[in-house]
């Protein structure tokens, strides 16, 4: 189940907008915020755990497109109406996320302090009627592969020795937990094959509060790819990343992808 939603920046007559440069936790705040207004049950279980946040793999992925964006220093500058791209494999999860987010007395919502938008239109996404074994697939968002070197979590790059058994690791865990939800213990199916067509090194600046709270910075730097990539492997498994995304943090707006046409 796929959405798009277009949102438009109200109370500033100026036709230039500005958010942080971590846009992507900002919608992440957003999208909860409509969640818990809408649902507040719903929103309990997937994202607690009694007094404790819920660390589960979330049943969605988001991916955010400010057009003709500019960054300068720790600010992102664009143009135009923001897109925000929604998919999921959950019913429940999509029903109340797409309904809170038509919710009309979530609007004007404050980004920031000087960001409103509004919801202009929405619309449904046609999913492909068929996943083949063999799919290019594009990025809306990057990608984020890890691997652990003693206490800490490095980046794992298409170019890097041993990124596909890193991959299919990082697949097959993130695969595993969201069929869990749905009463399934099952990961991939088959051993999936990458083949990198035109893809590249991306540095994001990210905030979360966990980090902030940890290291007393404000900003972490998180490194991926983008582009475009062939995957061959079973399609059942295709689908469930085509739907849920693609590597770690896809509840904050990383790991979204497109089939290339």
């Amino acid at each position: 189940m796929r959405a798009k939603f277009i949102f438009e920046a109200v109370e500033n007559q100026s036709e230039l907008h500005n958010l942080p440069v971590y846009y992507r936790t900002v919608f992440m705040s957003f999208l909860k915020t409509a969640l818990s207004l809408y649902n507040k049950d719903y929103f309990d279980r997937i994202y607690w755990w009694g007094e404790k946040k819920n660390k589960w793999q979330k049943p969605f992925v988001y991916a955010i497109n400010l057009p003709n964006m500019n960054f300068q220093d720790d600010t992102v500058y664009f143009r135009g109406d923001i897109l925000l791209n929604l998919s999921t494999s959950d019913y429940e999860f999509f029903v109340n996320m797409y309904n809170s987010l038509l919710n009309s007395n979530l609007y004007p919502y404050p980004l920031t302090d000087n960001c409103k938008i509004a919801l202009k239109r929405m619309y449904l996404v046609r999913e492909p009627e068929k996943f083949d074994s063999k799919m290019v697939f594009k990025t809306f968002s990057p990608i984020l592969i890890e691997k652990k070197e003693g206490n800490k979590k490095v980046p794992v790059l298409p170019f890097d020795e041993g990124f596909e058994d890193v991959f299919n690791d990082v697949v097959d865990f993130e695969i595993r937990n969201v069929r869990l939800l749905r009463g399934q213990n099952k990961g991939l199916q088959k051993r999936l094959t990458f083949r990198p067509i035109n893809v590249q090194k991306t540095v994001v600046k990210h905030r979360i509060s966990e980090f902030v709270q940890n290291t007393g910075k404000d900003i972490m730097f998180l490194t991926g790819f983008s582009g475009i990539f062939e995957l061959s492997g079973d399609p059942e498994d295709l689908k469930e990343l085509y739907q849920n995304g693609i590597g770690f943090r896809r509840g904050q707006g990383f790991g979204f992808v497109e089939v290339a046409r």
